[in-house]
């Protein structure tokens, strides 16, 4: 990116695992002392890239952050940027069992959608919810129940998505 295109307030990311957001900028900024450019910016990693870990704020020189960052990230879109990326750390992770039973779903479901699930399912199901992929379920079933309800978080979705259109995560 063009250094005259990063500005306080916005959000960059490198196109791979990274998103910063530029908090401030001047002189006061510097990394340290010696150095010789004063167009300097404070940020914060969103998503740990470059060694900084998220949420740590640092300081660089306005050049070096234009040659990190790739495009910019719109406010508005900052929240579904971290869920598509932690979707995908996540769907790497995914076990055999719990891959097959997100397989199950269709692709149009959407935060509302209430999902019947068969008795058998329900471990899989419950082990997908201590991921932060169901958002509604049972705690545990009665011995008369053959099915029961849930409904999927955001990042579930998202990972849902990765699943059922990618052929790695599949």
């Amino acid at each position: 990116m063009k250094k005259t295109d990063i500005g306080v307030g916005r959000f960059y990311t490198d196109g791979k695992a990274g998103l910063r957001e530029v908090l401030a900028e001047g002189p006061q900024f510097k990394l340290y002392e010696a150095v010789a450019d004063e167009d300097c910016l404070r940020y914060k990693p969103h998503v740990s890239s470059g060694g900084i870990p998220a949420g740590t704020e640092s300081n660089t020189t306005r050049v070096s952050f234009a040659a990190w960052a790739k495009s910019e990230v719109l406010p508005e879109d900052v929240g579904q940027w971290l869920i598509n990326h932690q979707s995908i750390s996540i769907a790497k992770k995914l076990s055999p069992g719990q891959r097959a039973f997100l397989a199950t779903f269709d692709r149009d479901l959407n935060l509302t959608s209430s999902i019947s699930c068969h008795r058998g399912e329900f471990r899989s199901a419950k082990s997908c919810r201590e991921k932060g992929l169901i958002a509604e379920m049972p705690e545990s079933l009665a011995k008369d129940m053959d099915h029961f309800d849930l409904i999927f978080t955001g990042l579930g979705l998202a990972v849902l998505k990765r699943v059922l259109d990618d052929p790695a995560y599949a």
